[in-house]
Formats: C-alpha cells, sequence, structure tokens
C-alpha cells in the first residue's frame, strides 16, 4: 500500500527532462523510479515513466511541457528571432516586456545554440530589424526619413540584415540590385605602392653595404623589434599615404546585375589628381549589356537601360545614319 501511494503521485508529475548542451545524450531514455517496500514480505514497486528524446531542442523552456502537461511543439528559427525581436521592440518602445527574465535569457541561449546571427547584431542592426516587423505589422516606431538614414548608414557598413537582394520595383517599374564595398580590389590598388616603397628599402640597403640587413639580423630580440616594430610599420605608413594620394577618397563597389546576374564593380574617387566619379557611375554589364546604375550613398545598383531598348536604340541609330548617307549620295 505505501508503495503504491508514492508510485501514483509519480506518474502524475508528468517527469520530463531535455538533452543538455553540455552533455548531450542520444536515443530515447526511461526513467525507473524503484520505490522499496518497507513491510515485510512485499516486493519493491518500480514504475517506468517513458521520457521524450529532446533532440530537436538544447533549452529548458523549448524542451518542455505546456500548461495541459502535453510537450511543446518544435518551433523554427525563424519564429524564435521573431519572438526575440518583439520582446526587445515591446521592452524598449512599448514599455511592456513580453517575457520575464528567466524566459528572455532561455530564449537567447536556445539562438546561440541554434546558431542564429540575430542575438549578435548591433544594437543599430537590431532596431532595424525591429522597425522592419512593426512595419510589416502597420505600427511604425520611426519616421521614414529615421528608417532611410539608419538603412544607409547599415549598407555603408555593409550589414547583412540591410541587404535586400535582387527585386523590382513597382512603382518606378526597375530593376535593383545591392552594392557593397570590393575589398579584395580596394587591396589590390594597395600594391604598386608597396613595391616601389619595398624597392626604395632594397634599394637603400644596396647603397649602404647591406647595413639594414645586418640590423635585421642582430640577435633576439633586436632582429625582430627591428623588423616588426620599425621596418614594416614604416612600409606600411608610407605605402598608406603614397595609395591615399594617387587614389584620393578612394572606393570600390561591386554587386550583382539585377538583370542577369553576373558581378560588376565600378570605382569612385580620384586618380592622380583627376576628378573621378562621385555619387553615381553608370557601367555596361559584362554578361548581358544592360546599363547599371551604381549609386555610391545608397549602395544600390539600379538598370538604368535593359539589354533591349539599348539594342533597339542602337539599331534605331543605325538606321538613322544609314538613312542620311543615302540622302546625301548623290543620284546616279
Amino acid at each position: 500500500m505505501r508503495a503504491t501511494a508514492l508510485a501514483a503521485p509519480v506518474r502524475r508529475l508528468g517527469l520530463h527532462t531535455c538533452r543538455s548542451p553540455i552533455a548531450p545524450l542520444a536515443g530515447s531514455r526511461t526513467l525507473r523510479v524503484a520505490l522499496r517496500a518497507t513491510d515485510t514480505g512485499k516486493q519493491p514497486t518500480t514504475t517506468t515513466t517513458d521520457m521524450d528524446d529532446c533532440a530537436d531542442n538544447v533549452a529548458g523552456e523549448y524542451c518542455a511541457i505546456d500548461n495541459s502537461g502535453k510537450r511543446k511543439g518544435k518551433r523554427s528559427l525563424g519564429e524564435m528571432e521573431q519572438e526575440f525581436l518583439e520582446a526587445l521592440s515591446s521592452f524598449y518602445f512599448d514599455k511592456k516586456p513580453l517575457l520575464s527574465d528567466e524566459e528572455f535569457e532561455l530564449l537567447k541561449e536556445e539562438l546561440l545554440w541554434s546558431g542564429s546571427k540575430v542575438v549578435i547584431l548591433d544594437s543599430q542592426e537590431q532596431k532595424f530589424l525591429e522597425a522592419s516587423m512593426a512595419f510589416a505589422k502597420g505600427k511604425k516606431i520611426m519616421s521614414d526619413e529615421e528608417f532611410d538614414q539608419m538603412k544607409a548608414a547599415l549598407k555603408q557598413k555593409s550589414s547583412i540584415v540591410a541587404a535586400e537582394g535582387p527585386r523590382c520595383s513597382i512603382r518606378t517599374k526597375k530593376m535593383y540590385s545591392d552594392a557593397t564595398a570590393d575589398y579584395v580590389r580596394m587591396t589590390a590598388i594597395n600594391l604598386p605602392a608597396v613595391l616601389v616603397v619595398l624597392g626604395a628599402v632594397f634599394a637603400v640597403d644596396d647603397i649602404t653595404g647591406f647595413e639594414l640587413t645586418k640590423v635585421l639580423q642582430l640577435p633576439p630580440p633586436w632582429g625582430t623589434v627591428a623588423l616588426w616594430g620599425l621596418l614594416l610599420p614604416s612600409v606600411f605608413v608610407v605605402a598608406t599615404t603614397l595609395t591615399n594620394i594617387a587614389f584620393k577618397d578612394s572606393i570600390i563597389l561591386k554587386g550583382p546585375c539585377p538583370n542577369c546576374g553576373a558581378e560588376n564593380f565600378t570605382y569612385f574617387g580620384e586618380v592622380l589628381s583627376v576628378a573621378g566619379n562621385r555619387g553615381s557611375n553608370v557601367v555596361d554589364c559584362h554578361g548581358c549589356g544592360a546599363g547599371l546604375a551604381f549609386d555610391e550613398n545608397k549602395r544600390v545598383i539600379v538598370v538604368d537601360e535593359t539589354p533591349e531598348v539599348k539594342q533597339a536604340k542602337a539599331a534605331a541609330a543605325a538606321a538613322k545614319k544609314a538613312a542620311g548617307k543615302k540622302k546625301a549620295a548623290p543620284p546616279a
């Protein structure tokens, strides 16, 4: 009787455990609770409770049971990210927390273990996402001007949250895509200055009878300090200065063509004190031939002319030129 009375509450508890991210367990598990009877001659009572495997979840709340005693359904990463952003927006803008501190920390831990990047965004990126979600629900938390300024600032930093990909505008009837800084080519334009500076260093070393080489070959730590503390930093500073003089306020933008997807790039800035393009620059796509307008400030690429329009204009210009030649030709 005593064992049976103790076993009944165990069955009513609905015990539930989840896999810990620190010590993961695989497969289904069974909890065996052995209750030893104290009465002489009675066998111990063993209650077996089958427990779910929580392989799909790694944080406490999201591997638990609801008020009705049923296990909560699996939630997607997008749903958890949306709840995280809604909780932030409600706390900072509405001053009404949707989650308790413990629930918020559990949600944040779940997102971290799931590999979400939402929880590691900076405050400006999170605010941008919150404003986008609020606008989609018909509740604006900032003006259009503030939103556009924030979006432009994030694009200047090449933030992934402001990237939209190739798209079409019904209002302007044009195709757009995002432009980002091409750091590979921007690094490559420093190579000429680096080669010039290194050539000058080798020339000075040769003229002085390899005195610089002797300094670099000094026993440690003096040779290491001379190389990494004096020579290489000096080469970097001089090369950067020469590059900034030759390519003043330069930036190279790249992005996919909205029409065909081929990657294109363009240069903004001066070249040897000669004024270059600023603000906007139009180039021809090397893939489909469409006219692409790069916007330096908004970091977008707009199809200025489609290949069909350009071909039609070229055909009209050729026909007009041929008609002019035919008219100017003397009669036979």
